[in-house]
This record gives C-alpha cells, sequence and structure tokens, in this order.
C-alpha cells in the first residue's frame, strides 16, 4: 500500500515539474507573474494564454522586467525579437566595446559665384541692359505707328512720314502733327460772262449752254446740304443718266430713314409715256433703278428709258 502511493506521488510531481517547465513564468515590473504561453507579438505589446485558462489583455513592452524582455526576444517568433529589443537596456561596457564608426567628413570647396549686380550703373549703361534695349526697340516701334497714323489723319503720303520719323524719332511725327490738314481741291465752276449772256439766244441750246447747265444744276445739288434742296430738273439731252448719275447727285436718298432736309424732297422720273414719282431710291443697278413712292413699296424704272429726272419740293 505505501509502495503505491509512493508510486502516486512521484508521478505526480513529475507532471508538475513538466508543466512549469512548459508554460514558464513571466515577470512585470509591477510584481506581477504571468503563467502561461504568449500567442501573439505586437508593437503594443504581449498576449499570453493563461494555465489556468483563458487570455490576458495585452501587456504592454515596457511593463516586462529586463530579464523577461530578453526572455521574449529569445524566442523563435521574428515578431517578439523586434518588438522586445528597443526595450532592452544595453550595458555601458557593451556599448564602449562595441567599434563606432566616425561619421563621414563632408568637405567643402570652392564654387564659381556670379559677379554682384552693380545697382547703379548709370543712366547710358541702363539703357544697354536687355531690358533698356527692350524698351528702345518697343518706343522705336511705337514712333513708326504714330508716323503712320499721323500721315493718314494729316493727308500726308505715308513713306514721307515713317522715313522722316524713322531718321528723326518723335521730332519727325511731331513735325507732321503740327502741320495743317490738306484739304481736298474744291471743283471750279465756270459762270457764264454777262457779255455773252447778253447776246445769248434763250431758245436756242447749244453744246456749251448744256454743259453750264448740267455745272450749275451739279452746284446746286452739291450745296443743297446746306441750303437745302432747290428745284431742278435733269433731261436726256443735257445729262447722261446712268447708274453712276444717281450715286453721286443722289446719295443721301438711299438710305432707309430720310433726313430731315430729304423729307422735302420729291423725284418725278419721266419714263417714255409714264411719269413715276417717289419720295427716295431703294437701290441702283446697271439697267435699272428702284424708286420708292409715299405709299411704299418700289418701282422699277429701266435706266436707258428715262426722259427726265425732276426734283421738286412736296
Amino acid at each position: 500500500m505505501l509502495r503505491r502511493w509512493l508510486i502516486e506521488i512521484c508521478l505526480c510531481a513529475a507532471f508538475a515539474f513538466a508543466c512549469k517547465g512548459f508554460a514558464g513564468e513571466y515577470f512585470c515590473t509591477n510584481g506581477e507573474v504571468i503563467k502561461g504561453d504568449p500567442i501573439s507579438f505586437k508593437e503594443e505589446g504581449v498576449v499570453f494564454k493563461k494555465d489556468s485558462g483563458g487570455y490576458t489583455d495585452t501587456i504592454q513592452w515596457p511593463s516586462f522586467t529586463q530579464d523577461t524582455l530578453k526572455l521574449l526576444a529569445a524566442t523563435k517568433d521574428p515578431y517578439a525579437q523586434y518588438y522586445a529589443e528597443p526595450f532592452i537596456e544595453i550595458p555601458l561596457e557593451e556599448l564602449k566595446a562595441k567599434t563606432v564608426k566616425p561619421p563621414p567628413r563632408i568637405m567643402v570647396g570652392e564654387v564659381d559665384r556670379i559677379s554682384h549686380y552693380d545697382p547703379a550703373p548709370g543712366f547710358l549703361n541702363s539703357w544697354l541692359t536687355p531690358a533698356g534695349l527692350l524698351l528702345l526697340g518697343s518706343l522705336y516701334a511705337g514712333n513708326l505707328v504714330a508716323g503712320f497714323s499721323i500721315a493718314r489723319f494729316r493727308r500726308k503720303q505715308p513713306a514721307l512720314v515713317c522715313g522722316v520719323s524713322a531718321i528723326l524719332p518723335v521730332v519727325g511725327p511731331a513735325i507732321f502733327m503740327l502741320q495743317p490738314e490738306q484739304a481736298p481741291a474744291a471743283p471750279v465752276f465756270e459762270e457764264e460772262s454777262p457779255a455773252h449772256a447778253e447776246f445769248k439766244d434763250p431758245n436756242i441750246s447749244t453744246g456749251a449752254s448744256a454743259v453750264t447747265k448740267t455745272m450749275t444744276r451739279a452746284a446746286t445739288v452739291k450745296d443743297s446740304a446746306a441750303a437745302g434742296y432747290e428745284p431742278a430738273i435733269y433731261t436726256k439731252g443735257e445729262i447722261t443718266f446712268n447708274r453712276r448719275f444717281f450715286e453721286t447727285k443722289f446719295p443721301t436718298f438711299f438710305r432707309p430713314v430720310l433726313g430731315q432736309k430729304e423729307k422735302s424732297v420729291m423725284f418725278v422720273i419721266k419714263e417714255g409715256a409714264k411719269v413715276h414719282e417717289g419720295i427716295r431710291f431703294s437701290r441702283v443697278t446697271t439697267g435699272d433703278i428702284f424708286l420708292v413712292p409715299a405709299s411704299g413699296g418700289e418701282i422699277s424704272i429701266s435706266i436707258g428709258a428715262i426722259e427726265s429726272v425732276e426734283v421738286k419740293g412736296r
């Protein structure tokens, strides 16, 4: 009986010793002892499976003692060694024993430096810089453009004005700008002398008298812009009716809206045996003139069949 009890006691002791060697004990800095197996190594800490059953919370790495950290770093799990080594303190003797490589020596050599800009180069030298040359070129081009514009405004030859402006910048355009504008030459109309009119038979129509009448009527129509349109009659024998005649004699009567002076004028055009009356012209072609009556619409009149054109007041 006694022999049987001894055998059972030996078996229990052996089992307890085996269990203790298998699980292990892990000590914390606060005096806590954890009995179990580590099952998870994380950056935050370690999770253990307790011998009594269940799992511990994540125990942070700084909570373990130095011996426990070394024990955990010696396990086969690579994560345990990776996370535990930063918290293991290395003795000063071991640090001194390690060979420390000196830092690399930085060699500072001479470099090419840009010469400093002179802040006060002088008035003339400042125009020789890239910015100064660009400004001079812009001013010279503007001088030529101004010369061309002045030539058109003053009715001068553009080549002459631009040439003088290129030789004398600023001064050349100013000279032509101060000159008066060239007005176009006014047409000269010859008047019939009183001596010639005294011996002239009013019933006889000669070529010279026809030309005089035509020029007098043209002058009357030209001056009508200032003095109003006066009555006039243009006949086929004295005037050649064509497209140019209507465009040069009555240019303002082709407008859709007539002016105050044009509203007081009426046209009477005789086309063969037909007589047409209107207030303005809508359009004109090479062979036809289109007259607009006061009632509206338009009348097509053959220019070749026109006998006379009378301008009278309404």
